[in-house]
């Protein structure tokens, strides 16, 4: 599978390995052809300056489960290039992805990146921050096409709960976040 569990953005090792699904997690996947739509949300209780912070942390991307590396690179104010390689499971073997990604970040509002290279045909999606009391909401939007031999069928029987445990631990991650970065933000 294809680095895209990457910009599905963080997770600690010792939070990716919780089975439960994250309490008001919203997760969307469906196959128009070869193409894989992805719609996902969660609240947390970040501040839109916490949460941004979040998003645009590419540190803590490297605890994300399956990463091998990363490097970022950043290239202008607001754009970010992420070499990454990284193992995902697929059913019951592990494919190892390299990609490289363009972040372009839009200040607390959100980040979009799209893959420039890599192991899939398209990869591109955006993360958004939307006010949700008692904090926010981030609301991830992709798509993904496989550049693979193996049977798309095969993924859709497995991406739905890869899924689900990847947003649950960056939902997690999120709300760890906020004792981090509590001196980053004045809102």
């Amino acid at each position: 599978m294809v680095i895209f569990f990457l910009s599905l953005i963080m997770a600690g090792n010792n939070i990716a390995r919780s089975e439960e699904s994250y309490q008001g997690l919203q997760v969307d996947v469906k196959r128009n052809g070869s193409v894989f739509l992805i719609n996902a949300s969660f609240d947390t209780t970040l501040t839109k300056c916490a949460a941004y912070h979040y998003l645009t942390d590419y540190e803590v991307k490297k605890q994300m489960p399956g990463v091998i590396e990363l490097l970022a690179f950043r290239q202008s104010p607001n754009k970010v290039k992420v070499e990454l390689t990284a193992d995902e499971p697929v059913s019951f073997f592990s494919v190892r992805n390299k990609s490289v990604l363009e972040y372009t970040e839009n200040p607390f509002e959100g980040i979009t990146f799209k893959q420039l290279s890599g192991s899939s045909k398209a990869f591109e999606g955006s993360w958004h921050i939307d006010p949700n009391q008692p904090g926010n909401k981030l609301r991830y939007q992709g798509l993904w096409e496989p550049d693979t031999s193996v049977p798309l069928m095969i993924f859709d029987q497995f991406a739905k709960n890869i899924l689900i445990k990847k947003f649950s631990a960056s939902a997690r991650l999120a709300e760890s976040y906020k004792d981090m970065q509590a001196g980053n933000c004045v809102n």
